[in-house]
């Protein structure tokens, strides 16, 4: 089950600071056996906006390697994700429940509890 992941902010941030290595390890697998990694634009902004440049290059190069995609928030998706949101305010949950619902992967989060509450037929990849 590694065809790819949506990675959300804590997944960035273990990735950025090898807090436990975890999500480093699956975005390699998933890299590895033809899978893909879908980064919603959005996670990475606010990753970027708390972390210090000296831990952006584990980012830096996650984004660049082929078969990573950062997905842009743009007009068309607007709509559906303030859909998703139903009143709240977390523009990155939003996105990153949109993002697993059109590439029917998995989100790997620290937050899947509360990612769940959008739509109840993503599914979560747990951060240990």
């Amino acid at each position: 089950m590694l065809p790819g992941r949506v990675l959300d902010v804590s997944a960035l941030i273990d990735i950025a600071v090898a807090k436990t290595e975890y999500s480093r390890s699956i975005a390699a697998m998933c890299l590895f056996r033809g899978g893909g990694i879908c980064i919603p634009a959005t996670s990475l902004a606010a990753v970027l906006s708390i972390s210090p440049i000296s831990t952006q290059v584990e980012l830096f190069e996650l984004v660049t390697t082929p078969n990573v995609k950062i997905d842009d928030f743009t007009y068309g998706k607007v709509g559906d994700i303030a859909e998703i949101l139903d009143g709240s305010r977390d523009i990155t949950a939003g996105h990153v429940v949109w993002c697993a619902r059109n590439t029917k992967w998995p989100i790997l989060t620290d937050r899947g509890r509360e990612l769940i509450q959008y739509d109840q037929h993503i599914t979560i990849d747990p951060l240990p």
